[in-house]
């Protein structure tokens, strides 16, 4: 017999009452075997369910939910019991339904030749249709990584492949003025505020000018040094590049 049994039984002979872990702890702590192998089962004793009403839930699994029989057994049996105990249950006890939710070979889908079954109605979106949020051209808007304006322009997107692109506003400003950015260079604000694109307060300065600027912190000098600064480092970048160009030679 299992545990529970066991117990149950010893305190009868006995007159105690021991329980289920007391009689556990006394049966390891001697070395005491069951003697059955491990495929050998004790006779399965169902607190829940009757032999019989386990052999009805074995029979009528494999034809209905567990929903539908839980009704029934209430109905047969006249006996209580939820979709969740049922549930376990069967799953506890390997009783299986047989069903695997898959289409078996040659299920024909009940939409078969009906080719056009959804048509259009008033919720559908027509040709031509824009969302309500859609900016139009010329709309603005602050790139969260860099800070930088960013304008939607009517240029294809090279990576989604869209009609319309946003880009940086100082460089397209720039474009638009008929002026190319040359290699190795860049668009620079005059003042340092990334937020003023206008035409007047854009350069074009080296990548080597760049550096030497962001080492003065040029964008947080006061505004009068700032043509100082600009020019100065003009001029150390001239000296570096001819001093290189000396020394290659």
């Amino acid at each position: 017999m299992n545990i529970h049994d066991l117990t149950k039984v010893f305190n009868q002979k006995f007159g105690l009452k021991k329980s289920d872990v007391a009689i556990k702890s006394a049966i390891n702590n001697h070395g005491i075997k069951c003697g059955r192998g491990p495929k050998e089962r004790l006779v399965e004793h169902h607190t829940l369910f009757t032999q019989k009403q386990v052999d009805f839930i074995a029979q009528n699994y494999k034809l209905m939910t567990i929903k539908n029989l839980v009704e029934l057994i209430e109905n047969k049996f006249n006996k209580k019991v939820t979709s969740k105990q049922l549930f376990t249950f069967v799953k506890n006890h390997k009783i299986k339904s047989g069903r695997t939710g898959q289409f078996q070979p040659g299920h024909k889908s009940w939409n078969k030749g009906t080719k056009g079954i959804c048509r259009a109605n008033k919720g559908s979106f027509k040709k031509g249709n824009l969302p309500g949020n859609t900016k139009p051209l010329g709309s603005e808007r602050i790139c969260s990584k860099d800070g930088f304006v960013l304008i939607k322009i009517a240029e294809k997107n090279p990576y989604t492949g869209a009609k319309t692109r946003y880009k940086h506003k100082h460089i397209y400003v720039w474009e638009e003025s008929n002026r190319s950015v040359p290699d190795g260079y860049v668009i620079a604000f005059k003042d340092g505020n990334k937020l003023n694109c206008d035409l007047d307060n854009l350069m074009a300065i080296s990548r080597a000018e760049l550096l030497r600027l962001n080492q003065y912190g040029y964008k947080d000098l006061p505004v009068e040094l700032k043509p100082s600064v600009l020019a100065l480092t003009k001029l150390q970048v001239k000296i570096w590049q001819k001093e290189k160009m000396v020394e290659e030679n």
